[in-house]
């Protein structure tokens, strides 16, 4: 399944409703989850105050769970794609 990375800031609203932030944060995944999305969230420090890997079987489902993210006005997001050694491993030149 494809993975993408998150980064992720909260906007004002999210730093002045934080309790309303996590609820809706925890609505957000438990949905998407259900719909197929793996989503592995952290905590920083540093200039992005989250980051999420998740994984999605389809674009599409990726989307729709950025829209109603980015909907709700609690963060901006940033987001990657990631490839893990093993999917590069199939680009190298043969020999």
């Amino acid at each position: 399944m494809p993975t993408y990375v998150l980064l992720g800031r909260l906007t004002a609203q999210g730093k002045t409703h934080p309790a309303e932030s996590i609820r809706a944060r925890d609505q957000l995944f438990a949905d998407y989850q259900k719909q197929g999305l793996r989503i592995t969230s952290y905590m920083t420090l540093g200039p992005y105050d989250f980051v999420n890997v998740v994984e999605s079987p389809t674009e599409e489902l990726l989307l729709r769970f950025l829209v109603a993210a980015g909907a709700q006005g609690f963060v901006d997001t940033i987001t990657l794609r990631a490839f893990s050694n093993q999917e590069t491993d199939k680009l190298r030149a043969p020999g």
